[in-house]
């Protein structure tokens, strides 16, 4: 056989299941997160033939919110697979929850063969119409040749600021189709980019005359590494330290002295706090909120700067007086070298005194008993641990503690506002970090994604879930009585209470692998939690909450 035959022969069983397996081998994905269907049998052949391992999970939310997990803990992009029209209609939201987070994801749907496509079959269905709403760029292969291209240019989208989820869909028979020509690369990216009038900022920020400084620091803070050189800038200028509501991770040092908490998430109570000030510096994409309450969140005459790495984010929801189009990390970097400010010490607080706050504010006795467990709980965790909140009534009590005791690596869930969301992700946190997550949710919201337990136990991640439990939607009856001016006596509910018949939570976890207990006093909360954390898979405590 001659050079040509011998060439083109090679080049005609080249096909694109071993393109799915040499892009994965070349880019050292590690995981494939998944829930296959039968469009997704010639994807799992090839992942099979990878060094990639597939995670198995039992619904489609779980899938994305693992994978999301996994790329916010690695600060990398995750791969996952979903399973055509309905698979992706199952993890939608939680690619929502990804977009709105800036969490990066290449999510490869399963198409029906294309020759079929014609006849409307089922499982045929507009995947790339659907994905649109959730993901920053959205495609589906036409044609096998064209699959190197789009898979690559949507891998490297998922990658370019701004970071999020990009949706792929491949019909399955293009897996067995021949190619002729791959080309197959590894993209370097160099995006550290600052710009050269980054002195007008820094003589911004300086400006004496300019009124009171407020830094307001948003998800691309945490996601770029910056929060050593936030910490020196706000040391410098003198400037108060807010973290934006709904921030997905942790954006600040909560033990510096500057540092006042997070942003609260409703538009007046926001606007009180800025109007104190005259500048605002906000790092990353936005000031987010939760309800509008009479009146905008950004008072007229505040004047606003704004460092944000994607033209996309910049003056996007309010007009600023200065826009920065730059690395969040490099800009930030390059104004403290040029402002001078010094290196800090790390910081240090007297976590005796803040205990005692709590405890005072929290005890042990009286209506509220269980929220000393809770801050028992807190207590015996080490500070550097991941904590997940789902959008429970604890939240805000969860948050305060966190925020009190120092802990850095808290994660506000979730940020497009689908529950479902802080199980898997504190799944996918615990497989990319090698160490336990915690994550707190509600009865209620634990409905939406506790499948993801079987994952972690498959797997065997350490992962504790700490659930609250009242037989209710209490934040929703919250939330009802503030927008009707009323008060929980006085109101009568529709579909918030799911007191019968009771569910049993315990059992249920129980079933799809966690060890299990009843947090009820002190010592078994000092005893379960030393457990859970030397335990290889997941632990789902329980907590009983008043009325």
């Amino acid at each position: 056989m001659g050079a040509f035959s011998s060439c083109l022969l090679r080049y005609m069983s080249y096909t694109g299941g071993d393109l799915i397996r040499d892009f994965l081998n070349l880019e050292e994905i590690p995981y494939v997160f998944g829930n296959p269907g039968t469009t997704e049998t010639t994807f799992l052949e090839a992942v099979g033939r990878s060094r990639a391992e597939y995670r198995l999970a039992l619904h489609e939310s779980t899938a994305v919110g693992m994978a999301a997990g996994y790329a916010m803990a690695t600060r990398q992009p995750a791969l996952v697979s979903l399973h055509t029209y309905p698979g992706l209609a199952n993890g939608l939201f939680n690619m929502r929850n990804a977009l709105l987070s800036g969490v990066p994801l290449l999510v490869i749907n399963g198409q029906q063969d294309s020759r079929f496509l014609i006849h409307n079959p089922v499982l045929g269905a507009p995947n790339a119409q659907l994905a649109e709403t959730a993901t920053k760029h959205s495609y589906e292969v036409t044609q096998a040749a064209d699959l190197p291209i789009a898979l690559q240019r949507c891998w490297l989208q998922a990658r370019l600021q701004p970071t999020g989820p990009v949706f792929l869909s491949i019909p399955m028979n293009f897996m067995q189709e021949p190619m002729a020509e791959v080309g197959l690369r590894r993209t370097t990216v160099l995006d550290d980019v600052v710009p050269a009038g980054l002195d007008q900022l820094a003589d911004a920020l300086q400006d004496p005359a300019g009124g009171r400084l407020a830094i307001v620091a948003d998800y691309a803070v945490g996601a770029a590494d910056a929060v050593d050189q936030l910490s020196r800038l706000a040391a410098h200028l003198q400037a108060d330290l807010y973290s934006a509501p709904f921030h997905v991770q942790g954006v600040v040092d909560p033990l510096h002295p500057n540092y006042c908490g997070q942003l609260p998430a409703t538009t007046r109570e926001i606007r009180g706090v800025l109007s104190r000030y005259g500048r605002l510096l906000l790092l990353g994409e936005k000031v987010d909120t939760f309800t509008f309450n009479g009146e905008q969140a950004i008072p007229a005459d505040l004047k606003i700067f704004q460092l944000a790495p994607s033209t996309r984010q910049l003056g996007f929801d309010y007009p600023c007086d200065l826009a920065v189009l730059g690395d969040v990390a490099a800009c930030l970097k390059a104004l403290v070298h040029r402002m001078g400010a010094p290196e800090l010490a790390p910081f240090q607080r007297d976590e005796t005194q803040g205990l005692a706050h709590l405890r005072a504010d929290d005890p042990a006795q009286g209506p509220h008993a269980s929220d000393a467990l809770i801050l028992d709980v807190l207590e015996q965790l080490p500070r550097h641990i991941h904590l997940i909140t789902e959008g429970s009534s604890e939240d805000a009590l969860v948050q305060r503690m966190a925020i009190a005791l120092g802990f850095a690596n808290v994660h506000f869930a979730p940020r497009g506002g689908g529950l479902g969301w802080a199980m898997p992700l504190g799944v996918g946190l615990a497989l990319g970090t090698g160490t336990p997550s915690i994550c707190f949710v509600g009865d209620g919201g634990a409905q939406f994604s506790i499948h993801a337990i079987w994952s972690a136990a498959r797997y065997r991640i350490s992962t504790v879930f700490i659930c609250f439990v009242n037989r209710e939607y209490r934040i929703l009856k919250d939330l009802w009585c503030g927008a009707l001016n009323t008060s929980l006596e006085q109101a009568s509910f529709v579909g918030l209470d799911f007191d019968d018949p009771a569910l049993d939570l315990e059992s249920i976890a129980r079933g799809y692998g966690a060890r299990t207990a009843w947090l009820r006093t002190a010592a078994d909360v000092k005893s379960e939690i030393v457990a859970a954390l030397h335990h290889p898979g997941p632990s789902f405590l329980l907590i009983e909450r008043e009325p």
